[in-house]
């Protein structure tokens, strides 16, 4: 009789236990998608060029993406069998300090 009451609390826990959890995941499931402050980003239009730069010890590739105004430069990392990252610029803030006669 012992062995049935000393369960029984531990029985109560794992209802409890197991109803927190099914409210937990239904208030996840069922609550409002999360507001993500990102930058409006429309699908991009990518032109790829590949050629050799200065103090580049191989080929270099810039990507550019004519929608977003965006560049980035990789090359190839034959160690690490990877690309890396050589640079980015937006292009649309570069044109904007060239027409505001900030270049050079």
């Amino acid at each position: 009789m012992t062995h049935r009451l000393a369960s029984r609390p531990r029985r109560l826990l794992l209802i409890a236990l197991n109803v927190g959890l099914l409210g937990l995941l239904g208030m996840v499931t069922w609550s409002s998608v999360a507001d993500a402050r990102q930058d409006a980003r429309v699908r991009g239009r990518y032109i790829a060029v590949a050629g050799g730069a200065p103090g580049a010890s191989g080929d270099v590739v810039w990507i550019i993406d004519t929608v977003n105004q965006e560049m980035i430069a990789l090359t190839w990392d034959a160690s690490t069998r990877a690309t890396v990252g050589v640079g980015y610029r937006n292009l649309a803030i570069d044109a904007g300090t060239a027409l505001r006669g900030g270049g050079r």
